[in-house]
């Protein structure tokens, strides 16, 4: 079975991370500084305009650049040294819009398994947009590694 993550995947999306923190820092600590030296000069209107400035920059920054990559460094770091189970299930097919799954972009894809307390037998897996995804034949049986309900191997 292969393991879709790795350890160096998590070690370059840390890498990333540390660098967009460090952007962040820089460019609201030079805002700040603004800020603080038009306080002590005395112009109402910059220092309103530059702690706006840097409030708006930390909000879009971390919402557009930072969060996605918290959320994926959570799903590695699950597939990592999560919990995880091990299944042979029948592929079904792969469902055709893409889904965000806490933050991450994914791919469904239903297999058949045991019956529910409902009788049905589909289940619905999540297969990483990140990842490329493999050539699967209906009515095949599969053996896959999953946490919660991401595919973390195969």
């Amino acid at each position: 079975m292969n393991n879709l993550y790795t350890q160096e995947m998590l070690t370059a999306l840390q890498k990333r991370l540390k660098s967009r923190w460090l952007i962040l820092a820089v460019v609201c600590g030079l805002l700040l500084a603004g800020f603080v030296y038009s306080m002590i000069i005395r112009i109402e209107w910059l220092s309103v305009l530059l702690l706006g400035l840097a409030g708006c920059f930390a909000i879009f920054w971390t919402d557009l650049f930072i969060m996605p990559l918290l959320q994926y460094r959570k799903l590695l770091r699950a597939a990592l040294n999560g919990r995880s189970h091990v299944g042979t299930l029948e592929y079904v097919r792969t469902e055709p819009d893409e889904s965000m799954v806490d933050g991450v972009p994914c791919l469904g894809m239903v297999f058949l398994g045991e019956p529910d307390k409902h009788g049905s037998r589909e289940q619905l897996f999540y297969w990483d947009r990140e990842l490329p995804l493999p050539t699967l034949s209906p009515g095949q049986e599969y053996t896959i590694k999953y946490t919660g309900k991401n595919i973390i191997g195969m």
